[in-house]
Order: C-alpha cells, then sequence, then structure tokens
C-alpha cells in the first residue's frame, strides 16, 4: 500500500502544478506541493508539513472571526465520498483572503484525503493560469539572466509552479532551465570579453557571482580559460 509519507507520492505531488496537499487521519499536513506553499504565501513546502490543516488554511474567517474547525467542511469532508468542487475562503500567511474551490479524494491508505484547490475571484468562477510554454520560460531567462539571484527554483515560483513542472516543460526540448541560463550567461560574458572587457569583470556583468565559478563554465562550455579567449578575441568597443 501507498503511503503518503513515500517518495514517490512526494515526487507525484511535487510535479503537479496545481495546488495540492494531504491531510492524514489526524487532520495534519503530511504532504504539500509546492503550488500550494506559494498560493498560501510561504517559499518552501516545509513550513506547512506537520501543521493542523485548518489552522494552515483559514485559522479565521475572512471578517478576521474565530473559525472552529469541527465547522471546516474540509475537516468534515469525507475523503471517500465523490465531491463536487466547493467554495471556501483560505487565509494566506499574510492575513490576505483568498476564495477558492475546492475538492478532497481518497488515498490508498485510506486514512487520508487529498485536498485540491484553485484561487477564485470574487464572483468564484476559477482563475484560469496558463501555464508558462517552454518559449515563455526561454524569453525569461533571455530577459533576466544578468540577475545573479536568478534560479531555476526563482523562476518556478515567478510562473507559481513546481520545480519539476518548469523542468518538464524544457525537457521536452532536450534543456533544462539551469544549463539556459548558464548557456545565456556564458554567451554573453564571450560578447564581452571580445570587446575587450576583463573577465572578472565580464563574469559579474553576466549574472555570475562567483569568478571561479565562472572560469570553470567558461573553459567547459569554449575549450579554453576566459583570459585566453579574451587575449585571442579582436579587440572592439566597450558601450
Amino acid at each position: 500500500m501507498t503511503s503518503v509519507r513515500d517518495p514517490w507520492t512526494r515526487a507525484v505531488l511535487d510535479a503537479v502544478p496545481h495546488p495540492m496537499l494531504v491531510i492524514d487521519a489526524g487532520g495534519a499536513v503530511a504532504q504539500v506541493n509546492r503550488a500550494a506553499s506559494l498560493v498560501l504565501g510561504y517559499r518552501e513546502p516545509r513550513e506547512l508539513k506537520g501543521r493542523a490543516s485548518h489552522d494552515a488554511l483559514h485559522r479565521h474567517r475572512e471578517d478576521g472571526t474565530v473559525y472552529p474547525a469541527h465547522e471546516c467542511p474540509i475537516v468534515r469532508a469525507s475523503p471517500r465520498q465523490s465531491r463536487t468542487p466547493a467554495r471556501e475562503v483560505f487565509i494566506d500567511r499574510s492575513g490576505r483572503a483568498i476564495p477558492v474551490t475546492w475538492t478532497v479524494s481518497a488515498l490508498p491508505d485510506d486514512s487520508s484525503k487529498l485536498l485540491s484547490f484553485h484561487a477564485a475571484n470574487s464572483g468564484g468562477a476559477v482563475i484560469a493560469r496558463r501555464l508558462p510554454s517552454a518559449a515563455d520560460i526561454r524569453s525569461q531567462i533571455a530577459t533576466g539572466f544578468r540577475d545573479p539571484d536568478l534560479t531555476p527554483l526563482s523562476i518556478a515560483a515567478t510562473n507559481h509552479m513546481s520545480l519539476r513542472a518548469l523542468q518538464s516543460i524544457l525537457s521536452r526540448e532536450g534543456a533544462s532551465p539551469a544549463s539556459l541560463i548558464r548557456s545565456e550567461r556564458l554567451r554573453h560574458a564571450s560578447e564581452l570579453l571580445r570587446r575587450g572587457m576583463p573577465p572578472q569583470v565580464a563574469a559579474f556583468e553576466s549574472g555570475f557571482s562567483d569568478p571561479d565559478t565562472f572560469s570553470r563554465a567558461f573553459r567547459r562550455h569554449f575549450g579554453v580559460a576566459p583570459s585566453a579567449y579574451s587575449a585571442r578575441s579582436p579587440r572592439g568597443t566597450l558601450r
């Protein structure tokens, strides 16, 4: 029987781009994917694990009054029942109210339930969020690679999706977010070196935060050290 805490379950949840979490028999959050943690205002899913699910989702009502757990339809929902989507208001970490539609489903261990939800507008309609295409992600990298804080995780967070989902989109083209970021940075650095910029400055201007990391990556990509590449390249005019 599959456990809600085994690596396979964690991998599947993290690959799903829609907010989902597993509530164990005691009402605690057993598993949660990155999409759900981001909607609820948490940078990392681990910040939610082990918390009482009712408190994690809506520790009080939208008007600030007490919301007893025994009145919560999610707490009362039976995972064995087939449910149509219902509406609730979640309260994120900062106290912001988020109208959602939600459903619960049974899991193989027969004691936990899977909660899936989608943010909704004030009229109750689900907000449709198109997943970014590979072209969208490439464009984000092409415009942001100079930022040393741009990483696969930051791109996933910006697009409200898991890292696995981001990697899956690019893998269809035989690429990865890390390789695309590195390639853009190295391409830009090589242009700066050809125009006479010192290697260390070219590294920082291209988004590398560590010159040694830049030097190793450059040598692997171009077959020569940045200084040697710069020396053999015709000098242009820096602008």
